[in-house]
Order: C-alpha cells, then sequence, then structure tokens
C-alpha cells in the first residue's frame, strides 16, 4: 500500500511538474512559435522576417495613428551638457582665466548648476546628469574624470593673464606654434580639456548606446505602448533604441545635421576612408523599422553593426590623431594637443561593447598600444606613435586604413 502510494506521489509530482512547464513559452499570437497553452512568455518567441516595410529617410517614426513615437530627450540634454561642460573648460586656454575644479564638479553632476540652456530643454534642476552615466555609475571611473577636472583647475589657476609660458617640462598655456594653440597643457603636455570631453564621449555616450541600451532591447517589450495617455506611444524596446539613438546624434535628419559635434562629428570625419556615418545612421533606422514590424533578426544584425563601427570610428580616430602627431613631431603645442585627443579616444575604446566582452580590441590591447605612446608627450618618438597605430589598426580591422587615416 506504501509503495503504490509513493509511486501515486511522484505521478502526481512529474505531471504537476510537467504542467507547470507548459505555462512557459511564446505567448505572442504573431509569431510562428506562438503556444496558446503558454501562459508566461520566455523570450523564445520566432518572426517571419518581414521585408514589406519601409525605412525611413530620417529618424522618424509614427504609430498606426500618426503619432510621434520617438522620445530621446533625455540624451539630447546630456549631449548640451557636455557642450556647455567643454565650452567652461575651453577658457582656461586663455592665460589668466581659472575654471573652478567645485563648478566643473557641479556641471558634471548637475548639482546646482545654472545651465544656459540656450534650447529651453529644462536643464537646471532635471535629474538628467552625466556623472551617473559614466560607464554606469563606476565610481572609479568617476572619480578619474573629477580627478582630471582637479588638475584642470589647478593649472589654470597658474596662469598670468598674457603669459603664455608653457612649454616642454613647465606646466601653462602653451603658446600656438605655427599649427595649433594656445592649450592648457600639463609639464608633461596633457591637456586635460580633452581628457575629460573626449573622454566622456566614450565613458557617458558610447558606453551607454553599445553596452546598456542595445545590451538591453532584446529583453524588452514591444507589444505594448509605455503610456500613450502621456504621449508615450512608443514600447520599451523602441524606446531604448532611439536613447541609444540619442547618445550619437540628436539630430533625427543626420547627416545634415548633427555633424558639429560629438559623434556625428568624428564618424561624418571617417566617413571618406570608413562609410562609418552612412553604416551607423542607416543601422539606426533600420533597426529602428525592423523593431516596429517585430523583424528580430534584422534588428540584432544591426546592433552588431552600430557597435563594430562605434569601434571603427573610435579606433579610426585615434589614428587619425597618432598620424597627425607624427607628421608634427617637432611642435610642441600641435603635437601635444593631438596626443591627448589620440588617448582619449584609444582609452576611450574600453567604454565601448567590443572591449567590454573582448569582441574586439581588448583592454589589454589597449594598453599595450598606450604604452608605447607613454605618459611624457614631449619625448615620445615616431617609432612610438608608428607602434601605437600598428596595434590600434591590427586588433580593430583598420590596418589598410592605418595610413590615409
Amino acid at each position: 500500500m506504501k509503495a503504490r502510494i509513493f509511486l501515486f506521489t511522484i505521478l502526481l509530482s512529474l505531471g504537476t511538474f510537467q504542467l507547470s512547464c507548459k505555462k512557459k513559452g511564446c505567448t505572442d499570437s504573431t509569431a510562428t512559435n506562438y503556444d496558446k497553452n503558454a501562459k508566461k512568455n520566455d523570450g523564445s518567441c520566432v518572426y517571419e522576417k518581414d521585408d514589406s516595410y519601409t525605412v525611413p529617410s530620417t529618424y522618424v517614426f509614427t504609430d498606426a495613428n500618426g503619432n510621434n513615437t520617438v522620445d530621446f530627450s533625455g540624451q539630447t540634454i546630456r549631449l548640451e551638457m557636455l557642450s556647455e561642460l567643454s565650452t567652461y573648460m575651453k577658457t582656461s586656454n586663455t592665460a589668466g582665466t581659472s575654471v573652478s575644479s567645485l563648478l566643473l564638479k557641479s556641471m558634471y553632476a548637475n548639482s546646482s548648476y545654472t545651465w544656459s540652456d540656450v534650447l529651453g530643454l529644462g536643464m537646471t534642476g532635471s535629474s538628467k546628469q552625466l556623472k551617473d552615466k559614466t560607464a554606469n555609475g563606476d565610481i572609479g571611473v568617476q572619480a578619474l574624470f573629477e580627478s582630471y577636472m582637479d588638475s584642470l583647475a589647478f593649472l589654470s589657476s597658474n596662469t598670468v593673464t598674457g603669459v603664455e609660458s608653457g612649454t616642454p617640462g613647465i606646466a601653462g598655456v602653451y603658446p600656438n606654434d605655427g599649427v595649433k594653440g594656445p592649450y592648457l597643457m600639463s609639464a608633461k603636455g596633457f591637456e586635460y580639456t580633452q581628457l575629460i570631453e573626449k573622454g566622456l564621449m566614450c565613458a557617458v555616450s558610447m558606453y551607454q548606446m553599445t553596452e546598456n541600451y542595445l545590451g538591453e532591447v532584446t529583453s524588452d517589450d514591444n507589444t505594448t505602448q509605455v503610456d500613450p495617455t502621456n504621449g508615450k506611444y512608443y514600447t520599451e524596446m523602441e524606446h531604448h533604441w532611439d536613447e541609444a539613438y540619442g547618445y550619437f546624434t540628436s539630430a533625427v535628419d543626420y547627416p545634415t545635421s548633427g555633424i558639429d559635434r560629438f559623434w556625428g562629428k568624428y564618424a561624418k570625419d571617417r566617413e571618406v576612408l570608413l562609410g562609418s556615418s552612412t553604416k551607423i545612421i542607416n543601422a539606426f533606422r533600420k533597426g529602428r523599422a525592423a523593431i516596429s514590424n517585430k523583424d528580430y533578426t534584422t534588428r540584432d544584425e544591426q546592433i552588431n553593426i552600430i557597435r563594430n563601427e562605434m569601434e571603427k570610428v573610435c579606433a579610426g580616430t585615434a589614428i587619425h590623431y597618432l598620424n597627425e602627431a607624427k607628421a608634427i613631431i617637432s611642435k610642441n603645442t600641435a603635437r601635444n594637443h593631438s596626443l591627448s585627443e589620440a588617448i582619449s579616444f584609444l582609452s576611450g575604446l574600453k567604454y565601448g561593447y567590443n572591449a567590454i566582452h573582448s569582441v574586439g580590441m581588448t583592454n589589454a590591447q589597449i594598453d599595450l598600444a598606450l604604452s608605447y605612446i607613454g605618459t611624457n608627450f614631449n619625448t615620445v618618438t615616431i617609432s612610438n606613435l608608428q607602434s601605437a597605430i600598428d596595434e590600434i589598426a591590427l586588433r580593430t580591422g583598420l590596418t589598410a586604413y592605418k595610413t590615409e587615416l
């Protein structure tokens, strides 16, 4: 009797287990593997690829009722914050003009700071900031950028109006050398304004774009509009895709507009050789159209394109500035300015999806390239720079372009 009860208990448990398993599956009736018995979506839905939809020529998308479904206002605010921060930092290139470390950090964290906000975006007092988006809130990376701000403020406080005394071994405003300048630099030639601006382009914008938002869209809901009664006619997946786009450019008609700053500018600069701006913008538009039409195969293809092309833009720009430094190796101000930009983009590669997941140039390879350049720009050699260029090009598929970049 006990044996029969035991056997019945086992069979009952197995039956319960089997029934509970059937509760998970594809619950979307539009999918090819829709399971009418499934009670919980397990993310396994598969859809037929639809080639009938149109990819727009601008980043403008609407729902069936003509309502706008695009919103990347938070990203537009952060790009404006970085623009204002950069403008303020560059005032230190005028000898005798000091910048405040406290003010720089206040701008960085959007803490008790009043923005110019020429576009009327509501920046002052908003919850948006650059600091909490830096490497997704990594306190070590945040501290690094704040240390750059401290160094910039300290150097600027020690300059004298009209005196451009910066020179190799002596910090200060390096004068125009016939090619570029003046720029505030350290004794070893580091231009902290560039390290901060270009560094945040990578640690905030590229990280959020390639790792954060494009990393989470595959698990987002794409069936329900977030809050149509309050004008949020987009799905969660559409919105996160839009936010990734907003870190690339705030221009819906890019590259007609939006080529004057940040990633929109540098992608356009790499267009002739690499076709970067065309590849990235086409992938963003095509991917968004695919999402709206539940074509997830195409969506995922566009994610890979964006990640790979962003790595190439970043690496290609680093190579560009290293080539520039080689050509002006004897011009202290111009060389150090170019090298400051080069190491900012080179170090910034670490914040892209490819480096984070070791599917492109790895952190160790980036550090090797940085070691060739060294920590004193005034003593770097053409051979050093070429070694760095060769390493970057080899690891990012740019060997064929390294001389022309």
